[in-house]
């Protein structure tokens, strides 16, 4: 009996996900707001994206150019393509992410089938997924190259993995990484190719090697990328409001508080919990919408594995159903999540509890396990 309502339950995953991903694939078709696909056309016409939304220009949809030089040099063979068949193809990239990411986190969690094929439904049948799909976004790329030092350490693999800092307020932290455990090396390798993304952005459109080089974050800065959504110290803001450089200084105090955690989660040898801690960081400490909960990805196979070990394992998942289902569920009643203050600030509260508690547990079953291994 206990076997038919597993399967049951399985197969009710399986066409909730089906839906999901249905729909991502239909609003990608429609939509792919976010495929920077306009400036890259423009940097290989041989002009600055970036100086061009400086000074007020816009391109359609939402494509702001606000990324690193090197995602429009990688985005040389969509320019190549009208933009039906550029978003067609970007679309079919993050639909075998959406199933190649769970299946790659579940095996190297060594979960079993059942909960495997739990992880890959739940993953897929989410928002964040979903809208990762039909907006065309980065996140599922990024993801994919950010956990890869945490599975392979040879120098080609560690130089992929700084695809990661295009998407800065996601890769900053792997940046981060390498710097808290003094592995200078691997900072560099990885560093190879948005630094040749550099280079070749400012070859390409003429552009001041110096003058370029913070022009992606000027122009985060001037979007308000970085305050429009609250994050980490952000309600700083509401105690300094008048100060002229808050929202630089909530970047580097976020930052330097991002760099201590990394140390503190640096001391965990359950390399699972490590690679869910360091998403979180991720998560709570840089400002975010909805589809990067993809991130909370490894938590939930860790959460899956360990579901009959205690508690806080079970507390794990259902909060990750409120960030993949729930938040949703709650837009339907006409709340607008992405822009609520009591939503998005409630959100950053429950990831650092999520942060804390998981780290609490894990120190509190090592001493256990000490005491008892006396």
């Amino acid at each position: 009996m206990k076997k038919n309502y597993k399967s049951l339950f399985l197969f009710f995953l399986f066409l909730v996900a089906s839906v999901s991903l249905l729909r991502g694939i239909y609003n990608a078709d429609i939509h792919s707001n976010d495929f920077n696909y306009s400036p890259a056309v423009m940097a290989w016409e041989g002009k600055n994206h970036y100086l061009f939304m400086l000074e007020g220009g816009t391109f359609m949809k939402s494509q702001n150019g606000e990324y690193l030089q090197a995602l429009y040099i990688l985005y040389y063979p969509f320019t190549l393509l009208p933009w039906e068949y550029a978003k067609l193809l970007w679309m079919m990239i993050n639909v075998l992410l959406v199933f190649f990411l769970p299946i790659f986190i579940g095996k190297k969690f060594e979960l079993q089938k059942y909960t495997l094929a739990v992880l890959v439904c739940l993953f897929i049948a989410g928002t964040p997924s979903r809208n990762v799909i039909g907006n065309g976004q980065l996140g599922l790329v990024i993801m994919t190259f950010l956990i890869i030092p945490f599975y392979f350490k040879n120098f080609f693999y560690i130089c992929l993995s700084g695809i990661s800092y295009i998407k800065y307020n996601i890769g900053y932290l792997l940046f981060l990484y390498f710097l808290s455990n003094k592995e200078i090396k691997k900072l560099i390798y990885s560093s190879i190719i948005v630094f040749i993304g550099w280079i070749s952005y400012c070859y390409i459109t003429n552009t001041n090697l110096i003058d370029n080089l913070f022009q992606p974050l000027q122009l985060a800065l001037q979007l308000k990328i970085t305050s429009e959504f609250p994050y980490g110290f952000s309600f700083l803001k509401i105690l300094f409001y008048d100060f002229k450089y808050i929202d630089h200084s909530i970047f580097l105090t976020s930052i330097l508080f991002s760099f201590m955690l990394l140390i503190l989660i640096n001391k965990i040898k359950d390399s699972h919990l490590k690679l869910s801690q360091f998403c979180l960081i991720i998560l709570f400490l840089s400002p975010h919408q909805i589809y990067d909960y993809i991130l909370l990805l490894p938590l939930l196979a860790y959460s899956l594995k360990n579901f009959s070990n205690g508690k806080i394992f079970q507390l794990n998942i259902i909060i990750i159903l409120y960030f993949y289902f729930g938040l949703r569920v709650i837009k339907e009643f006409g709340v607008d999540t992405d822009s609520d203050i009591l939503i998005n600030y409630g959100n950053i509260f429950i990831l650092s509890f999520l942060f804390f508690y998981n780290h609490i547990f894990y120190k509190r079953s090592v001493n256990l396990d000490g005491n008892l291994n006396k």
